[in-house]
């Protein structure tokens, strides 16, 4: 019956199943060798994806069989790697086999004879989880044990030896990859040294575009994510245009600078390169900028996000001084960096001008103090915003309160009041009716101000978030009156009890059995929000 339908019906088909259900993927791989066709290249599009822990946006269970999982995720990672070694050509099983990696194959073997090239396949290059798998398969006996500190001991006091032979593993499965695929789509560069001594900062190893293949495999690039020590970045950004192609292809870009960068590097002209990169291509629309410091070079990179404007959807900023981006540079480089800019506008005005902008968030971000500069009266964003995050920022909710009452079609919030908590029932009151999705935090807040808070909403909240800080004041009668208040609505609720810091709660197991009987979920772990990468 399959092969009455047109392959390229299938593909079409294909695309409706998410890529992250390897179970159904499977599935349809298995009916026979028209559908193995199809869906073998999805499944081998990223297979290191289906080696990842799961995202925690679900209710976190108790995990009573943690080593087990930990010890079959290391072997599905061995074989894995098993797979492509298979694959790899005779130049690279040799200078693996001279730096003390064995990789033997006897004269008399006859050549293992894949169905697929599978490395051809490959189109989200994911460094970090190829590293992370190439340490499994180097030291895949560890993995036997059941004990996990005998693992977790191994790993704290790995040699600077054993660290070079993963990274070079790492790298000719690469340069296997960048040879064989001809279009590779999402690029993540990605390393963090496992010991103290961050003098060890192997840059040769992260220069994919330096690898044979290059220049076609990567040329089409569409995502492109870098998250490094800061040594690490002053190489990588020589060479970022042509890490990234020559195509202006990048859809989403996502810059990471991990450290703790001094005064001298504020007028280090290596990254000049990450606004050019910005500059040249014709559709950027997600974008990701996460700094390290007051000196970090990535917030140059806002200046030059105008050229822009007519596609982005997507801004995250993350640790940013927005007065520093000028800090201390001289004049001349300021010049060279800006001088699109002649009117010397503040870093954040191009936001007022974006045309299709419909999430935009702040956490952790310094001087973030005048809502007007890129968030004028009659903002083209206005009017597609569905998401916004204001997380440990300096802009006060009187400000966010006149923001969000401009975004009409506003369906995901979340806004830390700090001190201002007294202002929630009037903050209430700006809440647009699309709104779905609210996380609110502050240092405290009393009975009498959260009933008039959730009395004021007039959204149909589907799922409300307390934060750990805000939860120290939670009492029994803070959650009954949540159900009261959106029983009828609300489908998950998050209070974040169980922090450390949350230990003097007096919140009771009773009342959260009840709330679970109003409310579909009601998740009361804690769990870092870190950053997904």
């Amino acid at each position: 019956m399959a092969m009455t339908i047109p392959t390229e019906c299938w593909q079409e088909i294909s695309k409706y199943i998410p890529i992250e259900d390897k179970k159904t993927l499977r599935s349809c791989l298995m009916v026979n060798k028209f559908m193995c066709r199809i869906f073998t290249p999805i499944l081998w599009s990223n297979p290191f994806r289906y080696l990842q822990d799961t995202p925690n946006n679900q209710p976190i269970q108790r995990k009573i069989y943690e080593q087990d999982e930990m010890i079959e995720k290391r072997i599905n990672q061995k074989k894995l790697i098993n797979v492509y070694i298979t694959c790899m050509d005779n130049e690279s099983i040799n200078i693996l086999n001279d730096h003390g990696i064995q990789i033997i194959k006897k004269k008399d073997d006859k050549p293992i004879m894949m169905t697929f090239d599978y490395p051809s396949l490959l189109r989200e290059l994911q460094y970090d989880i190829i590293c992370e798998s190439s340490s499994s398969w180097l030291y895949q006996e560890l993995y036997s044990y059941k004990d996990l500190t005998i693992i977790k001991d191994f790993e704290y006091n790995n040699s600077k030896q054993k660290e070079f032979k993963k990274l070079l593993l790492t790298r000719e499965i690469c340069k296997m990859f960048i040879r064989k695929s001809p279009l590779i789509t999402n690029l993540t560069l990605s390393y963090y040294v496992p010991f103290a001594d961050t003098s060890f900062t192997p840059k040769d190893f992260l220069l994919i575009n330096k690898l044979p293949g290059a220049e076609v495999s990567l040329k089409n690039l569409k995502k492109f994510k870098c998250s490094l020590f800061i040594n690490q970045w002053k190489e990588v950004t020589k060479d970022l245009t042509k890490i990234c192609g020559m195509n202006g292809s990048l859809e989403t870009l996502e810059l990471k600078c991990i450290g703790e960068p001094s005064v001298e590097w504020v007028d280090d002209k290596s990254f000049i390169n990450i606004c050019e990169l910005i500059k040249q291509q014709k559709s950027l629309q997600n974008i990701k900028l996460n700094c390290c410091g007051r000196y970090c070079n990535i917030a140059k990179a806002i200046s030059s996000l105008i050229t822009q404007i007519d596609h982005i959807k997507v801004l995250e900023f993350v640790h940013l001084n927005f007065n520093s981006h000028l800090y201390g540079i001289t004049n001349n480089f300021a010049k060279t960096i800006f001088k699109h800019d002649n009117n010397n506008n503040p870093p954040l005005n191009f936001i007022s001008k974006c045309k299709k902008l419909n999430t935009l968030i702040f956490k952790d971000c310094d001087e973030l103090l005048d809502y007007n500069i890129f968030a004028p009266k009659n903002s083209p964003w206005f009017n597609h915003l569905t998401k916004l995050v204001f997380e440990d920022t300096s802009i006060s909710p009187f400000n966010v309160s006149k923001i969000i009452s401009f975004c009409n079609k506003l369906q995901e919030l979340s806004c830390d009041l700090g001190e201002e908590y007294n202002y929630l029932p009037e903050f209430a009151l700006y809440l647009p009716l699309t709104l779905k999705h609210l996380t609110i935090d502050a240092i405290e807040i009393d009975i009498d101000i959260l009933q008039q808070f959730l009395e004021n909403i007039k959204a149909s909240l589907e799922s409300l978030n307390f934060p750990a800080w805000i939860c120290r004041s939670f009492t029994d009668q803070h959650v009954y009156i949540i159900c009261d208040k959106l029983k009828n609505t609300l489908k998950r609720l998050d209070l974040d009890l169980n922090s450390l810091e949350n230990q003097q709660h007096n919140v009771s197991f009773e009342s959260i059995d009840y709330a679970r009987k109003e409310i579909d979920i009601v998740n009361i772990h804690s769990y870092f929000r870190i950053d997904s990468w």
